[in-house]
């Protein structure tokens, strides 16, 4: 169980480096975002920044906790409901807003899996 944890570091680092990256080139998989010049409204160049950074602490986290499990069970409650907020924020962003269906298989429902495997490693 205690992999589940390097897979989610590696999940999550991977991620949020892939969000970076599409800001400067054009990444040839996934959702297509717009590069930092077209980044409109320029607020939202603001929340991918933050999402990055966010996600490079949770990976980063999750790495301590692969190291240390014996402290994985407070940190993953709140990274079990954060990822299965990304699934259900995703989701209604595809029904109600036109979210590419890439974009709810990229980010919705791959965090869905890890909250599964989040919740399985608790019930264990």
């Amino acid at each position: 169980m205690r992999y589940i944890l390097l897979a989610a570091a590696v999940y999550n680092v991977s991620g949020s480096s892939i969000i970076l990256l599409s800001m400067w080139v054009r990444m040839p998989f996934g959702v297509e975002l717009p590069p930092a010049g077209a980044i409109s409204p320029p607020d939202y160049a603001q929340y991918r920044l933050f999402t990055v950074g966010a996600a490079y602490v949770f990976g980063g986290i999750y790495y301590y906790l692969y190291l240390h499990p014996q402290y994985a069970v407070p940190f993953l409650v709140f990274g079990m409901a954060l990822k299965y907020w990304a699934f259900i924020s995703s989701l209604v962003a595809h029904l109600r807003y036109g979210l590419p269906r890439e974009g709810l298989f990229f980010f919705g429902v791959s965090n869905l899996v890890f909250a599964v495997l989040f919740s399985a490693y608790l019930l264990v």
